[in-house]
């Protein structure tokens, strides 16, 4: 009697690589799925090293009703070094803008070069390939990609500020402003304090949409201060 071969049958070993792989693609998908939801999933799925805390949680619910269009008066304050710009300068610009291509942001700090260096961290994340998991069709737009400024390929945007520069083209839906004073010297400053508050309310108060919200994060070193 001739036997009939199994030898094209999968092996357990074979059976075993195959399971663990869907179970690793359906572990992205999920994480995928809430990223797309959560700011704080989608900062940890696009930055592995990212350690979530308590007032993370909180500082990431209060964002997600800014982008909700929830709450269109938000501020932070908060000492240095507890991933306050993270996650509201860094993260939350480049998810809104994922959830809405469409969003215009204008966000500013104490000057040009750290705006940049926000707006770059931002433009960064948006053309990273997780991003593209995360919300495909959403890209740089080819002919603005600037870190100060940079359009997405739906036609929104993003402006970088120092504080006491001018803002100039596109309006905001979202104004962000990550510590206009640099220290408490400046702070201290009456004179500093004036310039602030001028350039707040006659540039970057007037470029806000009708409905906008502004989200400050400082670290709190006068009464005076835009707070």
């Amino acid at each position: 009697m001739t036997s009939l071969s199994n030898a094209s049958a999968p092996l357990p070993r074979q059976l075993l690589l195959s399971s663990l792989a869907e179970l690793e693609d359906l572990k992205t998908q999920l994480a995928i799925r809430r990223a797309r939801k959560s700011l704080l999933a989608f900062t940890e799925y696009t930055n592995s090293l990212y350690s979530r805390a308590g007032h993370h949680e909180r500082i990431a619910e209060k964002l997600e009703a800014v982008e909700r269009g929830e709450m269109d008066r938000l501020m932070i304050f908060m000492p240095p070094r507890h991933g306050k710009s993270e996650l509201a300068s860094k993260r939350f610009p480049a998810w809104a803008l994922g959830r809405n291509p469409r969003r215009q942001i204008i966000a500013a700090s104490y000057n040009s070069d750290l705006a940049n260096d926000f707006g770059r961290s931002v433009r960064n994340i948006v053309d990273e390939p997780e991003f593209t998991q995360v919300f495909p069709g959403v890209a740089l737009a080819q002919d603005s990609q600037a870190a100060n400024r940079f359009n997405t390929s739906h036609g929104g945007s993003y402006i970088a500020a120092g504080v006491g520069t001018a803002v100039t083209g596109r309006g905001a839906d979202i104004g962000l402003i990550d510590d206009p004073f640099k220290d408490r010297e400046e702070a201290d400053s009456e004179r500093r304090r004036d310039i602030v508050w001028d350039w707040y309310r006659s540039t970057f108060y007037t470029r806000l949409m009708p409905g906008a919200a502004i989200v400050l994060i400082q670290t709190r070193w006068h009464e005076d201060d835009l707070a």
